[in-house]
């Protein structure tokens, strides 16, 4: 097996959103983002380990662990194919759908660009002291990754929202200062947390 060279852990935690209800006279509904983990990664050579057509990828080798049950992957389609016909409602709600295949978009070259995991979504408006999952991938040891969560609305009306994530109890810097983007490099010798990569 190839050695892993990079997994990066971006966070989806840090926007809020809101939107005018013009029925209701111009009241603001606050959509609160979830909380959740995107994973992608490659090998030394820069492979996509989660591309289904690389000979040596680790689709069918990957979970992860978390509240006692462990996830294995699945694709976008499955999931959305379980949740067909549920109710919606009009309000941003999140949804919890495991460990999903998904293939990351960029927005800016409408493009796709690699594939990636995703796993949640939790609920972002939840005070969370601290909610970890284990990433487990073949003949590694396990990774555990985690966030805390506080949230509450202040006297205007408007939302409060910090998340901080962890990487084995340590606590991650974001990349860009602006919060989303957090990478640790890791090898047979395990992880290591460098934020000026």
């Amino acid at each position: 097996m190839k050695q892993l060279k990079k997994i990066i852990f971006a966070a989806l935690a840090a926007c809020l959103f809101a939107a005018c209800d013009i029925e209701s006279g111009g009241d603001v509904i606050w959509d609160i983002a979830p909380v959740g983990f995107q994973i992608f990664i490659t090998d030394n050579d820069g492979h996509d380990l989660l591309d289904s057509t690389f000979q040596g990828n680790l689709l069918k080798d990957v979970t992860v662990s978390y509240n006692g049950e462990t996830y294995p992957v699945i694709t976008e389609r499955d999931f959305n194919e379980a949740e067909y016909g549920k109710s919606q409602t009009r309000a941003y709600m999140p949804i919890f759908r495991g460990l999903v295949l998904r293939q990351y978009w960029l927005p800016y070259h409408i493009t796709y660009e690699c594939f990636m995991l995703t796993f949640g979504e939790f609920d972002g408006e939840e005070n969370v002291g601290k909610r970890e999952i284990t990433l487990n991938l073949p003949n590694q040891q396990p990774i555990r990754l985690s966030y805390k969560n506080s949230f509450k609305w202040k006297s205007d009306g408007s939302p409060k929202k910090s998340t901080k994530f962890y990487l084995n109890d340590q606590e991650l810097k974001d990349d860009a200062g602006k919060g989303g983007g957090y990478h640790f490099l890791y090898s047979d010798t395990g992880c290591n947390y460098n934020p000026d990569h």
